[in-house]
């Protein structure tokens, strides 16, 4: 019984621990972490113009915060906007490795859609370097709302201990928009 136990944690700490089923993902966080943006870059913006949903949604964030690059709002919209578009519904997007297969680069490719959306959100409330649009906000964070189900969004795990989204920020970013969107409606 003892070996039982000894050998499903060591598959857990596999399954968190182990090989990134988005190749460059771990490599790109951990590199990200430290710093090290012409490393981050060299793996980054090829997986993102491949189409890898990981890689557009921190391409999107890397122009937002200037991370590395130097900061562009139109840049980070058009990458988010990438990521966005990527939900899909079968176990591989939605994050699943026990049973579930699929397209390297492409794993919880809708957690990063729904994470795209959210920061979407965030610059539209804002009008940062575009006019503001509390409707298009509101349309975003709505549709995170209502796919979370009042759950957090997990980032990554590459990063130390993790990065979420919370329910909180989720529902407060919806009625920010809310509030905005009431604000303009004549």
């Amino acid at each position: 019984m003892k070996k039982t136990y000894i050998l499903l944690s060591l598959f857990l700490l596999a399954a968190c621990a182990g090989p990134n089923p988005n190749p460059g993902e771990r490599t790109v966080d951990i590199a990200w972490e430290r710093y090290e943006y012409a490393k981050v870059f060299e793996i980054l913006k090829p997986a993102a113009e491949r189409g890898e949903p990981w890689a557009q949604l921190r391409m999107g964030v890397a122009y937002e915060l200037g991370s590395g690059v130097k900061k562009d709002i139109p840049a980070a919209i058009r990458w988010y906007q990438l990521a966005a578009s990527q939900e899909a519904d079968d176990d591989w997007a939605n994050g699943k490795l026990a049973g579930a297969a699929g397209k390297p680069g492409y794993f919880n490719q809708t957690g990063d859609a729904l994470i795209a959306k959210f920061q979407l959100s965030g610059i539209y409330l804002r009008g940062e370097d575009t006019k503001a649009n509390p409707e298009k906000a509101l349309e975003l964070i709505q549709h995170v709302s209502d796919k979370t189900r009042g759950n957090s969004l997990f980032y990554c795990c590459e990063s130390s201990g993790g990065r979420y989204i919370t329910s909180t920020q989720i529902a407060q970013r919806l009625n920010q928009a809310r509030e905005a969107s009431a604000r303009r409606i004549p």
